[in-house]
This record gives C-alpha cells, structure tokens and sequence, in this order.
C-alpha cells in the first residue's frame, strides 16, 4: 500500500510539474526597457514582442515564449521581460499607432539588464544602460532562505507522518537544497529554450536531492522514500511559488 501511495504521488507530480515548474521561488533573469519618444508626431504604444537569435544577424529568430512567468509586456513608456534564460542577441518589434517599428539587435545583457529605447520615425534604437549589479545577490538569498523555510516545513510533515527520525533527515533536505537550488537557478537558464530549462533543472532538483538524502540516510530512508520527500518539498516549493508570483503579477 506505501509503494503504490509513492507511485501515485511521483505519477501526479509528473502530471502537474509542467503547469507549476515555471513557478518556483528562484531569481529569473529579467529585462526592463524604458521608452524615449523622438518622433516627430505624438505616438501611442500599442503592444509588440520580443525576439530572440543566437547569432548577430539574427538568421534564426524566433519570438520570446509565454510559458508561466516568461513573457513580454508593455505599458504605454515602458516593457519588460522576464525569462528563464535568454538567448545571445534580442531584437524588439513594437506596434504604435501609426505604424510597426524594429528595432536593432542588441546583445543580451546582465542578470537583470536595463535598456533605453528610443523611438524614432523610422525604427527603434535599443541601447543597454545597465548599471553595475547590486542587488542580485541579495535576491538569490532571499529566495534561498525562503526556499529552504518552505521545503523544511514540508519535510517535517513528511517524517512525522512516516513516523521517521525528524532533525536528521529535515537536515539534509536543507543541505541538499543548498547544493542544488544555486544550479537550478544560475546554471541552467543559461540553456537559453525555456522548455529546456524547465524540464532539465527541475528533473535535476528532484534527483539530485532524494539520491543526496538517501545516500546519507540508507540506513532510514529507502531510495523510494527518498524520492517521494524529494517530489513533495519540491511540489510546496512550487505552489507557493505560484501563489506569490500570481501576487506579484496582480499588484
């Protein structure tokens, strides 16, 4: 009866990790773009998309996905993306209400980069105008702390309601998570395709961390136990995640 309640609960992790993968608790790289007018009528920005390549010329471009928090949005003197990773160069296509304008290829920048676009009559000029990075760090503590609080708390349950030794095992789910969330989060957006990003880092998050606390806890834990804490620390993390980026998105 356990073995079939972990299967079921591994099935059902595997069912909805594609809807709640994209909203866990890390630092995504991000991009804000500031609109300067120099037009020589009054323009309305109207919407537009962001597109990606991976070389200059921009021979294989394709537009920035919409998969959970990746997106591009605009109000009317400002965008912003958001992504799990980007890929080497960017361009803008923007819809005003005279007209549809492009802008230039522009390299992909810092973790969080700002840019400058300035719209003229004829096109975009899209300059990088990002300052030296300072609150990038503290973000990724942050995260991290609020991470290993969550996933901490779903391990306590998790033990106690297998009745297994609580201070030993919810110990190692920390340190496993220390371990693997700074490569979930700076490693693998480095991929560049969302979906890739998605489905490698959170496979490696769940199997790194149940093969860690089993390894370490043999004695305690069986492998299938393991993988099973590994799912439902991850699964709390994930929820929360979602609930505070739908908090986020809505103010």
């Amino acid at each position: 009866m356990a073995n079939r309640s972990i299967l079921t609960l591994m099935l059902s992790f595997l069912l909805i990790m594609p809807s709640l993968a994209c909203a866990d608790l890390g630092p995504k790289p991000t991009m804000d773009f500031s609109l300067v007018y120099e037009t020589s009528k009054q323009v309305q920005l109207l919407g537009g998309e962001q597109f990606e390549c991976e070389d200059a010329n921009c021979a294989d471009i394709k537009p920035l996905l919409q998969v959970g928090p990746q997106r591009f949005t605009c109000e009317s003197e400002s965008c912003r993306s958001m992504a799990y990773g980007y890929s080497r160069y960017q361009k803008l296509v923007l819809n005003f209400s005279d007209r549809t304008r492009e802008s230039n290829v522009f390299k992909s920048g810092a973790f969080s980069s700002n840019y400058v676009v300035r719209v003229r009559d004829d096109g975009l000029f899209v300059e990088d105008m990002t300052p030296p990075s300072v609150g990038r760090f503290l973000l990724f503590c942050v995260s991290l702390l609020v991470t290993l609080v969550l996933e901490s708390v779903a391990a306590l349950v998790f033990v106690v309601f297998l009745k297994l030794p609580r201070g030993r095992i919810v110990a190692f789910v920390a340190v496993a998570n220390i371990i693997s969330l700074p490569i979930v989060w700076l490693v693998f957006p480095l991929l560049g395709n969302a979906i890739l990003v998605i489905l490698l880092s959170e496979a490696f998050a769940v199997l790194f961390e149940a093969a860690f606390i089993h390894l370490l806890n043999k004695k305690i834990l069986s492998l299938r136990l393991a993988l099973a804490l590994s799912i439902v620390t991850n699964l709390m993390s994930f929820v929360v995640g979602n609930i505070l980026l739908w908090l986020s998105l809505s103010m």
